[in-house]
């Protein structure tokens, strides 16, 4: 059931992110209704519920009756399976038998909502910006680095979150005031792990934005662009450490394979530049999903 409520959800961040990505690249205010692109009649709601509006409207405009691409409705699905998955893969370690008003009261509880609804964020904007490079080989920074910010805040509030309960937890036990300063270090090492994915976020956010910026230095700006410093960024933030290094190998591994279709196919030749973003945000979703699986099976050959 959750997993639908995700793909409603999805689809209808879908919906948000292609309206933040057509203003991004017309360079139009986020702010204002939608309007058509033909005759700019003011859409009603009617006009703008995900997937059924295309279906009942037959793709068309209901004013001008001009064909709607159909772009709209596959992103709108595509998000809308993103987030469905997520809310599948997510919710299925979780006994809902078990469940009541106290749950949602429960700071475990809401350190785990908080996260599954920082994905939701992180996939929304990662389809926004496949849209924007795929489209125009452009990153808008008035997405990305709003994006950028909110995940450096995400990430301290959390993890000072969970160390405040931490602390209070142990304080609520004769043993556990024996685990807290100067009693023992307890505290102090399980403070520092909850603190990993700050800080391996940070670390891998400046790995990632350096290596991008270190080829746009050694290529001249021919290999790649400011934005995929900040996508780099964003990445790292999100995915930690060893996730984003995998979504970077996967982003190059599976953009030398279009590549080379694309020059087999005659559609591209050697030198010719194409969109490094749609590929760094696919390297992204499978190791956001299936990362530590990767990782794992990979580490196995070694074992």
């Amino acid at each position: 059931m959750l997993e639908v409520v995700g793909f409603l959800l999805g689809s209808v961040l879908g919906s948000f992110g292609l309206v933040l990505a057509e203003r991004s690249l017309k360079n139009q205010s986020f702010g204002g209704r939608s309007k058509c692109g033909y005759c700019k009649h003011t859409l009603s709601a009617i006009d703008l519920f995900p997937i059924f509006s295309y279906i009942f409207l037959r793709g068309k405009c209901r004013y001008c009756k001009k064909k709607i691409g159909l772009e709209y409705p596959l992103v709108e699905i595509l998000v809308g399976l993103l987030i469905g998955f997520l809310f599948f893969d997510s919710f299925k370690i979780v006994d809902f038998s078990k469940i009541n008003l106290q749950t949602f009261a429960n700071p475990q509880f809401l350190f785990f909502i908080s996260d599954i609804l920082f994905k939701t964020f992180f996939i929304t904007v990662l389809c926004v910006l496949f849209i924007t490079d795929f489209r125009k080989m452009f990153i808008p920074d008035r997405i990305v680095i709003p994006a950028i910010k909110i995940s450096i805040v995400y990430l301290i509030v959390i993890t000072v979150s969970k160390i405040g309960f931490l602390y209070y937890y142990l304080g609520q036990t004769a043993i556990g005031k024996h685990l807290l300063p100067p009693h023992s270090d307890y505290f102090a090492r399980h403070a520092l792990m909850t603190a990993d994915p700050l800080i391996y976020g940070i670390g891998m956010a400046l790995a990632l934005a350096g290596f991008f910026y270190f080829l746009i230095v050694i290529t001249k700006g021919k290999g790649m662009g400011g934005g995929d410093v900040k996508l780099g960024a964003f990445m790292g933030l999100v995915l930690g450490f060893p996730n984003a290094l995998l979504a970077l190998i996967l982003s190059f591994i599976s953009g030398a394979v279009v590549s080379l279709f694309l020059i087999l196919f005659g559609k591209k030749h050697f030198g010719q530049h194409i969109a490094f973003g749609p590929f760094l945000v696919l390297g992204s979703l499978i190791a956001l999903f299936w990362g530590n699986e990767i990782i794992n099976w990979y580490l196995s050959f070694s074992t």
